[in-house]
């Protein structure tokens, strides 16, 4: 069985700022809904913090999004 890429964690400050911009939603308000810090915000936009499993369920939950769709980039590299 050929072995499976690594998630590009990378994308994830790609991915919280996008999920942001598509819900309409400035930092401090994602903050409130989803009862993440907004310097935990600013962490994981600026790549600086990958965010934990509980993190990432908040920030779905807010964004009113699954989980799977959420994250689903971190499995997407760009073509070189």
């Amino acid at each position: 069985m050929p072995l499976q890429p690594d998630p590009d964690l990378d994308q994830l400050r790609h991915i919280i700022g996008k999920a942001r911009v598509d819900a309409g939603m400035t930092l401090e308000q994602l903050a409130e809904a989803s009862g993440v810090g907004r310097q935990t915000i600013v962490q994981l936009s600026n790549g600086k913090y990958y965010g934990d499993l509980n993190t990432w369920l908040k920030l779905s939950r807010a964004l009113k999004v699954g989980l799977d769709e959420l994250t689903a980039p971190v499995w997407h590299k760009d073509k070189e």
